[in-house]
């Protein structure tokens, strides 16, 4: 993910400050992003320095004044023109499966508890996901076509999260299937 084209992304929906995308971030589901918050203001300052973003200072009563980001002609043209580039495939990271493919040594009892575990978090986020797309809450929304594309982005992470679950039940019936033929602590 470009951090630098993704901030421009949020801002061509509508001026925002620090702290507003750094919410958006961690409200959109299928923008992934794992960085700190000093990595957003310090790429907003380049994307100022650039051209690419402008700043308003509004100044506040009894609070510190607030920066306001807005994108200009030239971070518009940035974005679009890294939306027309070459799609790089999903990422296939996932510490479950690194933790699944070493899990012999584990007893039933752990190795069931590790999937339990697992088991919550997806059930978690794939509710999570829904709700988010029922509330809209991240969902830029300007026209139609932009509405679908969201709706269709939201969908993506709840699809593969259903997928996911149910990937899970393979994994317990195919355990179950083979209980007793050996594995576990030796």
């Amino acid at each position: 993910m470009s951090l630098k084209h993704t901030i421009l992304g949020f801002l061509s929906w509508k001026p925002m400050t620090g702290y507003e995308l750094k919410k958006f971030f961690a409200e959109t589901e299928f923008i992934y992003w794992s960085g700190n918050n000093n990595q957003i203001y310090k790429t907003l300052v380049e994307l100022g320095a650039e051209g690419f973003v402008e700043k308003v200072v509004v100044q506040q009563e009894n609070y510190p004044a607030k920066k306001i980001y807005h994108i200009t002609g030239k971070g518009l043209s940035e974005v679009r023109e890294w939306a027309m580039g070459r799609p790089e495939p999903p990422s296939a990271r996932n510490s479950f499966l690194m933790q699944l493919a070493w899990s012999d040594g584990l007893s039933e009892a752990e190795l069931l508890s590790l999937i339990d575990s697992y088991q919550y978090e997806i059930e978690m986020k794939h509710v999570m996901c829904k709700e988010k797309l029922r509330r809209k809450s991240v969902y830029p929304g300007r026209n139609e076509r932009e509405r679908y594309i969201w709706e269709m982005l939201w969908q993506n992470r709840i699809n593969a999260y259903r997928c996911e679950l149910d990937w899970l039940t393979a994994l317990r019936n195919g355990l179950d299937k083979k209980d007793g033929m050996g594995g576990g602590p030796k």
